[in-house]
Order: structure tokens, then C-alpha cells, then sequence
């Protein structure tokens, strides 16, 4: 006799699927939970809290935060949003949209596109053909990946719409889980450039503040737009552009088709590979000063960021390059001058949260071997102003980290040469060990790394002493 099958039991995305699919209005997060742990009770320790974890997972997905206690169902989210696409001559000429540019992230993440309604004001279906013209992208000289993005021809439409190159197409979303979209054409004469334009600035400062509040320094598409139209008061407005046209004319930020990040944080992990594959450069290139900006005069407080009371003030001008930065601090802070690369980050402060944040732009590495890619990088083109921070990191390995902060910016002194040393902390001398056992008080110059790992204690020693430790690790003390 056959033993029973057993019964799948339902995954937590299942489970919000089946709660979230009726909805017809936001839900608060605590009753979400509490639903979900009714069909599928919890054995954790903290059952509410496993379970808000769980619908968390699920932004983007399923779901986003209307605000931190409700969460809107993306199909309402997404359900009467509306955007408009510009039109190109190559457009009107083909009679064609492009599914990828036009469509891509308004519809379920696992919609497909050739699955499509398109209906006019009317509701009634617009026919339309489909194509997928094959394209190529080249990661490396030996693979190339191939995409079938389609297009849309709707010929007959555009046709009867008369539609001009100047012409907008206005996308409703009329059933999100379908993919039903509605098509209006708004004629030059009917675009209101003052409202269109004051709709795409609430949806750039949308993006940017869940940008400045968000853990990491890139958000997903797939939650920043859903999020947007949920909150926005009135769906039925003036309809925005197409996401990729109001971030495209925000100089704040940029987009890769996936996510939202900083126009100055360099490229995403997911473009690093690529830009490496290709040859292309990971830096921006550098900005043009005048000679009154390259004359100036920066002064930097740098300090060790596992021993703050380890600090030098040093001066370079702006014409000066973060190379000549990197040598003046290996000098001050003794670090080996022609061994281990070494790196810049620029820090800028974030808003949001209760404690003040902090993202770091990569401006390169120095290599005391060869170019490295910030080693061109003037001082000034850096747009530093009193109070900015930079980061500094000595040898990768050890990651030897630095705070420097910059204290002024002044004309330079005649006569003098820059970069220079122009302050240090006071040092506060430690004593050799193996003197203090004969009653003696000689500064240590030296730690052994050996002995100190042995004895569970530093091991500090004097050039004399350090003799009898010549087979070990020792290692230079810094004042």
C-alpha cells in the first residue's frame, strides 16, 4: 500500500500572495503579520519579529512601505500610474516602442513582455505586431551575450492618432497582474511644461531621499518607483516622464536599468566587471581649476582612525595632486614611501537616520610602483570645502585607515615648498620594558609582534634591547 503524499506546506511568499491578492487598500504591517502567522504559525523565539522579516523580504517583490507601519500591494501601488514616453523621429518613422526603454519595471518583475494589452481611452484593444531584433553586448574578448529586446509596431494606431515627433504617449497602468496598458497621444499644444516639470522634480526628490535614507548607497527600481507612485496624493495628475528621463536630467543620481545610485559614486558592482572587461575607466574624469585654485593653499588634520590621538596637520596646494598627498602622509606617519598601494575616498555626508552618515566616493589608487587611477587628481578639483572629509587607506593588506578633515583654505606663504608637515600631535612616550627591569626609563622605538602575541602584553623595546630580538616580528612605534 502507498503511504500518503505528503502535503506541500506553503512558502511565506505564497502565504503574502494569497493575503496581499484582494487587497484594495494599504494594510498595516502588525495586521500583515498577524494574518501570516495564522496560516503559518512560527517556532522562533520572537514569532512577530520572524514574520516582520518576512514581509520585509518581500519589498519589491510583493510589496512596499507606504510608510515604516503600512505596506501597499504593488498592485495597487502600480494600479492608475501613469508616465509618458518622448517620442523620437525614429519612433514615429517605424511606428514602433521600443518594450525594454518603454515598458521595463512598470509591469511584474517576471511579466513577459510580448504578453502585453495595449487599449486605448476607450478601452478598446490597440493591435499591435511584435519583433525581437537579436542584440549583442561584448563583456570580454571571448563572450558575448545576446538579448531579444522587443519592439512594438503599432502602426494603425499611430496612424490614427496622427502622431508627430513632438507628440507624447501617455501609459496608464489599467491592470498591473495583466499587463494592461492604456495609450493616449497628448499633442504638443496640450503638454503643460510647468506641471510636467514640477511632476518629475517630486519624483527626483522621491528617488533621492529613499536614496539618502537607504542602508547602502543604491536603491532597486523595482522599490523606488512602486514606493513613489504610492505615495504620490494624486495619481490622476500630470503624468511624469518615463523613470529613466527624470533621473537622466537629475545630476544627483544614475541608473543602470536595475537601480538608482549616485551620479559620483562611481558604478555599481553590477557595472564594475563590465566597465573592467572593457577597458573603461572606474574614475571620473578629472574637473579644469584656474590658476588662482591651483595656488591655494589646503591644510589637512589627518589621524589614524584606530588611534585618534595619533594626528598631523599638513598643507599642499590645490594644483597639487593626490599623489603628492599620499607621499607627504606616508612621510609624516612613517609608512614605507616605495611599498603597498594606497587609496582616497572622498566622505559626504547623508541625510536621514538619527546619527550622522556618511558615503565614500572612490577616488582612485596610488601605486608607489606605477599610474595609479587617482594619482592625476588635483587637490582642488576635489571642490573641497572646510569641514569636508576624506578617507586614506595605507597598505590594503593591513588597511591602515586615516580621517583627514580639512581645516582651511588659505593664499600660500612665499618661500615656502608644499606639501609640508606644519603640526603633530604631542607624543606621549612609552618605555622600553626590558630598561624598566633595571630601573631605567628609555623611550621604546619598537613593538615585537612575537614576544607581544607569547606574553599577552606589548612588548615595547628600545634600539638596544631590540638586539635581542633580531629573528622576530618587531615593528616601528608611531608618536
Amino acid at each position: 500500500m502507498k503511504s500518503p503524499k505528503a502535503t506541500k506546506i506553503p512558502t511565506y511568499a505564497e502565504i503574502l500572495h494569497e493575503i496581499l491578492s484582494p487587497l484594495t487598500s494599504p494594510i498595516a504591517t502588525e495586521e500583515l503579520a498577524e494574518k501570516l502567522l495564522q496560516k503559518r504559525p512560527s517556532k522562533a523565539r520572537n514569532p512577530r519579529q520572524a514574520a516582520l522579516i518576512k514581509i520585509r523580504e518581500e519589498t519589491g517583490r510583493q510589496l512596499v512601505y507606504l510608510d515604516p507601519d503600512h505596506v501597499v500591494p504593488l498592485h495597487l501601488a502600480y494600479q492608475g500610474a501613469r508616465y509618458r514616453i518622448r517620442l523620437t523621429r525614429e519612433n514615429v518613422d517605424q511606428t514602433a516602442l521600443s518594450g525594454f526603454e518603454s515598458f521595463e519595471n512598470y509591469l511584474p518583475p517576471s511579466f513577459k513582455l510580448e504578453n502585453i494589452t495595449f487599449i486605448d481611452s476607450r478601452g478598446t484593444p490597440i493591435p499591435f505586431q511584435i519583433v525581437k531584433p537579436p542584440h549583442t553586448v561584448t563583456f570580454t574578448s571571448e563572450k558575448n551575450v545576446e538579448y531579444q529586446e522587443p519592439v512594438f509596431i503599432l502602426k494603425a494606431w499611430f496612424r490614427s492618432q496622427k502622431i508627430f515627433h513632438k507628440h507624447h504617449i501617455l501609459v496608464t497602468i489599467a491592470d498591473w497582474d495583466q499587463g494592461v496598458l492604456r495609450l493616449e497621444c497628448e499633442k504638443l499644444n496640450e503638454q503643460g511644461a510647468r506641471l510636467l516639470a514640477e511632476r518629475n522634480q517630486h519624483f527626483a526628490d522621491s528617488f533621492y531621499e529613499m536614496l539618502e535614507t537607504t542602508k547602502y548607497e543604491d536603491i532597486d527600481l523595482r522599490v523606488a518607483l512602486p514606493t513613489t507612485y504610492a505615495r504620490i496624493p494624486d495619481k490622476n495628475g500630470c503624468p511624469p516622464d518615463h523613470y529613466r528621463v527624470i533621473i537622466d536630467q537629475d545630476p544627483r543620481m544614475i541608473t543602470n536599468r536595475w537601480s538608482i545610485h549616485y551620479a559620483d559614486g562611481g558604478f555599481t558592482m553590477q557595472d564594475r566587471p563590465f566597465m573592467e572587461a572593457t577597458g573603461q575607466s572606474l574614475i571620473a574624469p578629472a574637473e579644469s581649476y584656474t590658476k588662482e585654485e591651483g595656488q591655494q593653499v589646503y591644510r589637512l588634520r589627518a589621524q589614524l582612525t584606530q588611534n585618534p590621538s595619533l594626528w598631523r596637520e599638513v598643507e599642499l596646494q590645490g594644483k597639487q595632486t593626490l599623489e603628492n598627498l599620499d607621499g607627504i602622509l606616508r612621510d609624516t606617519f612613517e609608512h614605507d614611501i616605495f611599498d603597498h598601494l594606497s587609496g582616497f575616498w572622498k566622505r559626504i555626508a547623508r541625510s536621514g537616520g538619527v546619527r550622522k552618515r556618511y558615503r565614500e566616493v572612490d577616488l582612485g589608487t596610488i601605486n608607489p610602483f606605477e599610474y595609479g587611477e587617482g594619482s592625476d587628481t588635483a587637490i582642488t578639483a576635489l571642490k573641497l570645502q572646510v569641514g569636508d572629509q576624506l578617507k586614506y587607506v595605507y597598505d590594503f593588506g593591513d588597511w591602515i585607515e586615516h580621517k583627514l578633515v580639512l581645516q582651511s583654505i588659505s593664499s600660500p606663504e612665499k618661500g615656502v615648498h608644499y606639501p609640508r608637515e606644519v603640526a603633530r600631535n604631542k607624543p606621549k612616550y612609552e618605555y622600553c620594558v626590558e630598561c624598566q627591569k633595571n630601573g631605567q626609563q628609555t623611550v621604546a622605538i619598537w613593538i615585537c609582534y612575537t614576544c607581544s602575541n607569547d606574553e599577552q602584553r606589548d612588548i615595547l623595546l628600545c634600539d638596544h634591547c631590540l638586539r635581542e630580538h633580531e629573528d622576530h616580528y618587531v615593528k616601528k612605534l608611531l608618536y
